[in-house]
């Protein structure tokens, strides 16, 4: 079927947004110049849907056009997309948690008074055998009694904003990593399961910052957004080395819960995710949404494992808990790993 004037403008402007989509995805390796596109990766693939739908009603060619991008691009849609996984769970392994619970509502921004006996609630239902909170509050965490082990490192003099691993099993080892000039910071404890040892790293890199507030329609605010976004970026990076420099010297198979602040078209989520297996691409189902900007969802925060690990399930929980939504993976030695 041949395509009216309209149709022209609208393959023109799918063409570039699938292309723009590809790159940004990284499909051919390296990064676009301005990453912050790179967060926009679900706008842009949500409007090429909307374009496949357009062209897929109206029984029109272009359509093939969305194909032959998803067939290039078939990897890195997994990392934004997956099939639900429907796989029955045959073997137990360590269940693990992240959850970044926003300083337990300290200042209301849920209007409820009970979200700390909630999200306790929560956390003992699911009962992980090992859980990391980011933006942890002191004076506002409920007990955890069932939970006897735990590492907790204020951010702030004060104690008031903190990492924190809760475990079932002793933790052997703990430690700091303080990114310089910075609220934000990584911890890590060493555990004992299964007559071996793993060590967990409890990760919180710099906010973007981002609102619906932000604004690209004027000159002066565009320069300022894109000034500051790009000096997080940067300060992203310099943490990720931080935490690189440390975990090189890290003897055991690691377990990693971030909140990355970053999804996974970026540059830290690459670094990260090198030779580390991600639960939710391994395991996942649907968009993984772990937090939501203007009502599109972004999936910021992640569980990765060495390869050493079998990566048996994940899940993301869909709870109003805070402005992330928590996230656990079950996760097992590799049977020839286990000691006998």
């Amino acid at each position: 079927m041949k395509l009216n004037f309209l149709d022209k403008v609208l393959l023109l402007v799918n063409s570039i947004l699938l292309t723009a989509q590809i790159i940004l995805m990284g499909t051919f390796g390296g990064f676009f110049t301005f990453p912050l596109f790179n967060l926009l990766v679900p706008v842009i693939a949500f409007v090429n849907l909307i374009f496949v739908s357009y062209w897929l009603i109206k029984l029109k060619w272009p359509v093939l056009i969305f194909i032959f991008s998803l067939l290039v691009g078939f990897n890195q849609w997994g990392m934004l997309y997956k099939l639900p996984n429907n796989a029955v769970q045959v073997s137990k392994g360590l269940k693990v948690m992240s959850f970044n619970v926003r300083l337990f509502n300290r200042y209301e921004w849920i209007k409820s008074k009970h979200i700390p006996q909630k999200i306790s609630s929560f956390i003992k239902t699911e009962s992980p055998d090992i859980f990391c909170l980011q933006e942890f509050a002191m004076e506002q965490s409920p007990e955890f009694s069932d939970y006897p082990y735990r590492f907790i490192e204020p951010s702030f003099k004060n104690g008031q904003n903190a990492l924190s691993i809760f475990s079932k099993f002793p933790l052997i080892n703990n430690g700091v990593i303080k990114f310089n000039n910075s609220n934000n910071g990584a911890i890590y404890s060493d555990i004992v399961y299964k007559n071996d040892t793993l060590r967990m790293y409890n990760i919180h890199l710099e906010s973007l910052r981002l609102n619906i507030k932000d604004t690209l329609f004027s000159q002066e605010h565009s320069l300022k957004f894109k000034n500051r976004i790009e000096q997080v970026l940067l300060k992203q990076q310099s943490q990720m080395d931080q935490f690189e420099k440390v975990d090189k010297s890290n003897k055991y198979p690691a377990i990693v819960c971030t909140d990355l602040n970053n999804n996974a078209f970026s540059k830290v989520y690459s670094c990260l995710s090198k030779n580390r297996k991600d639960a939710f691409v391994e395991t996942g189902g649907g968009l993984g949404t772990t937090y939501k900007l203007a009502y599109f969802p972004f999936r910021i925060d992640f569980i990765f494992a060495d390869p050493k690990f079998e990566l048996i399930t994940f899940k993301t929980y869909q709870k109003s808990l805070s402005d992330h939504n928590p996230i656990s993976a079950t996760i097992d030695w590799k049977l020839s790993l286990i000691h006998i």
